[in-house]
């Protein structure tokens, strides 16, 4: 059972590296338009719209792949313990174990997730101001996931 859990760390850790390379990509096309007005965003170039499009894609993968195999599987292999619990708990636990410095932190993205999903043109005032937090704060998850990177490779990873 440790051996399939590691193997889900390894691949998911595998696939959000991808993830983050082209978050980083994307941030440093969408640079110079950034903080956005809804002036500045109606006036995006087809370009400029795909990169947003690929930087929030990417987001949602990373938190998407955080949340639904890394996480639950660095807490399995912690604790040793495969059973399946509630999501909140298994972030409470790794705040406990100093694997990630707060629940808070994760809820913050999920709602900016929550918020980008739920894309309406009659929003782009929620719109706008969601995109800019989140380009304003993503490096916070890129620190969460590398910190959880470097905790397993330092603890627990061989070869």
């Amino acid at each position: 059972m440790m051996e399939k859990i590691k193997n889900t760390i390894e691949s998911a850790i595998n696939e959000n590296d991808k993830h983050l390379e082209r978050i980083r990509r994307s941030k440093r096309l969408l640079g110079n338009f950034f903080p956005l007005t809804v002036e500045s965003f109606q006036d995006l170039s087809e370009e400029q719209i795909e990169h947003i499009d690929q930087f929030i894609y990417r987001f949602t993968k990373l938190q998407d792949a955080m949340g639904m195999r890394l996480l639950p599987s660095i807490y399995a292999w912690f604790e040793n313990d495969s059973r399946a619990i509630p999501f909140l708990d298994i972030l409470n636990r790794l705040e406990q174990l100093e694997i990630i410095d707060n629940v808070s932190t994760w809820q913050f993205f999920r709602n900016l997730r929550n918020n980008l999903a739920h894309d309406y043109p009659e929003s782009l005032d929620q719109t706008v101001d969601t995109l800019n937090l989140l380009f304003s704060e993503i490096e916070t998850l890129e620190a969460m996931y590398i910190k959880i990177c470097e905790i397993w490779n330092s603890r627990n990873h061989s070869g």
